[in-house]
């Protein structure tokens, strides 16, 4: 139990420090949002830094709750 807790205690503490990549696309005024935009923000921050690998699935996740907005949008 204490070692489930410490992984995701490091998972979500490490999403905080990095953004979730959904809520930066989403709030950023420049563009308009796009289905999985945070995932794909994710992924080009992981291969120029790595770390946001651990925040990945968690916004593949948001960003699929978020469909019906997109959805909406369109």
């Amino acid at each position: 139990m204490k070692k489930t807790l410490f992984i995701l205690t490091a998972l979500f503490s490490t999403a905080s420090l990095t953004g979730c990549g959904t809520i930066v696309q989403l709030v950023d005024p420049t563009e308009k949002y796009q289905a999985y935009d945070g995932t794909k923000f994710d992924w080009k921050q992981t291969q120029k830094w790595g770390l946001p690998i651990l925040d990945l699935p968690l916004s593949f996740l948001l960003d699929t709750a978020l469909l019906p907005y997109v959805w909406s949008q369109e």
